[in-house]
């Protein structure tokens, strides 16, 4: 008995240090999981966290358009070939230059010769009445740059913003259609796909980009971190209040508190496990001496650093490899094919309205930008006059092509030629221009004028041409004879 009340009791005594350290493990909630939280926590408190966070508020997957013009970056090269696609890229390369220009004119100002000329280039390049890359301004805007380029005083320099006024207008006409357009084609779309399937991806780019951190969110669903990531996307909103001012202190602070209370505070329902010193700080930020000053921007700054090393390190490469990020890169690779797909299968316009889209004196006054697709699809309407509304693509045009070829009319009983109808499908445009004539050489040379180069075509016409003369010579005969 003796044995088994000392079997008893130290099996009692296991048990409860077995629930002893399923109590700590417990309080470990969350974050404090992580070995290495305590060092995060400690670095979080240097005073570098907010330029480091700074420096991953933005995704290179969807840059402003400031960003992608005047800072280094790989993507500028898919915008300019769109750009060159809808024949825009003259305006691209004019703002290019004019911030060289003007970099250029501020570091020599002594050198006023020199900017006179370089700045005389530009004008005749872009703005001038017969530029080769001529730029569509009003003439007053055109007038003010040459008076600011060539002053009516001797003494007086050139400014160095004197294409100040042709390079606001040609940035806006860029910003409101041109760079809608781009984010929406298959340069962007590229351009995404290569930077995803890169070894440069970082998290802050799948995070900032609203399309990448919808398929995010569904990965942190399955991780079970939805409130991670909901938790960064409330500070994010937080902080970009402060900065932007665009609700007032009061506001703010009752924003904040909503934050503290879901995620921070010991009764928190979603409660993520900070220490207790950060919490302190947070709560210092919030509940400040003066009710009126709010909260400042960097309140949540250090448990914002601390969830993005965490997801960076922990989730991101397992996001990298999961089945969602397959189906991300999937998506846009059908993005792609839907854009060549349409670009095959679109109905296209008469030969009119493209005559009319093509006299227009400049693509940009139009108050709707083509994208590239809808000038490869002009192109090859230019490069084929024949192609009508009725034909959606370029298959079904070369079968009721081969349908009317040897199948052209034939003779009725009274002598009268009667023309096949699936003849009109073969060159309306030709039909259309030809003159009526009874003379049935004069006929078939218009109806092959723009098919010459083909030889089996040339002979079938010469043996309908001497089949069709036989006919109406035996009939013109049997007349007389009556």
């Amino acid at each position: 008995m003796s044995f088994f009340r000392i079997f008893t009791n130290s099996n009692k005594e296991k048990t409860r240090e077995r629930s002893q350290s399923r109590n700590r493990s417990e309080n470990l909630l969350g974050i404090q999981q992580w070995p290495y939280y305590r060092d995060l926590a400690i670095q979080s408190g240097h005073c570098t966290i907010p330029s480091e966070l700074a420096s991953l508020r933005h995704s290179r997957l969807n840059r402003s358009l400031y960003n992608l013009v005047y800072t280094p970056n790989d993507e500028l090269n898919y915008f300019i070939l769109y750009m060159e696609s809808c024949s825009l890229s003259s305006y691209l390369k004019f703002i290019l230059d004019v911030h060289a220009f003007e970099n250029l004119a501020r570091q020599n100002s002594s050198k006023h010769s020199e900017q006179q000329t370089a700045a005389l280039t530009l004008f005749h390049r872009y703005l001038s009445i017969d530029a080769k890359y001529l730029i569509s301004i009003d003439d007053d805007i055109r007038q003010t740059t040459l008076s600011l380029i060539c002053p009516s005083s001797n003494s007086t320099t050139t400014d160095p913003d004197c294409f100040r006024m042709a390079r606001e207008y040609a940035w806006n006409l860029i910003e409101q259609n041109a760079f809608p357009a781009y984010l929406a084609s298959a340069y962007h779309v590229n351009y995404q796909l290569k930077m995803l399937t890169s070894n440069e991806l970082q998290l802050h780019d799948i995070l900032y980009n609203n399309s990448s951190s919808s398929y995010f969110m569904e990965f942190a669903e399955q991780e079970k971190i939805i409130d991670l990531v909901r938790f960064w996307l409330a500070i994010e909103h937080f902080y970009q209040s402060t900065i932007n001012r665009m609700i007032d202190n009061q506001t703010l602070t009752e924003n904040a508190l909503n934050i503290y209370d879901q995620y921070i505070s010991l009764q928190a329902p979603k409660r993520l496990g900070f220490d207790d010193a950060i919490r302190a700080r947070i709560e210092c930020s919030i509940c400040q001496p003066d009710v009126d000053a709010g909260p400042s921007g960097d309140t949540f700054d250090q448990t914002a650093w601390i969830i993005y090393i965490i997801l960076q390190r922990e989730y991101f490469p397992r996001f990298l490899q999961s089945v969602i990020f397959c189906e991300h890169i999937s998506d846009l690779m059908l993005k792609i094919r839907n854009e060549e797909r349409a670009l095959t299968s679109r109905p296209v316009k008469t030969v009119e309205s493209d005559t009319a889209s093509i006299s227009s004196d400049n693509v940009v006054q139009s108050s709707v930008i083509p994208t590239a697709t809808c000038t490869t699809t002009q192109s090859n309407r230019q490069r084929n006059p024949s192609v009508s509304s009725s034909c959606p693509s370029l298959n079904q045009e070369l079968a009721i092509k081969s349908m009317g070829k040897y199948s052209m009319g034939y003779i009725d009983p009274l002598g009268r030629f009667i023309r096949d109808p699936d003849v009109e499908s073969v060159d309306s445009a030709s039909f259309t221009n030809r003159k009526t004539s009874s003379n049935p050489i004069q006929f078939l040379s218009n109806l092959v004028r723009n098919e010459q180069d083909e030889l089996a075509m040339d002979e079938a016409a010469a043996r309908f041409a001497e089949t069709f003369i036989n006919e109406i010579t035996t009939m013109t005969a049997n007349l007389d004879n009556h």
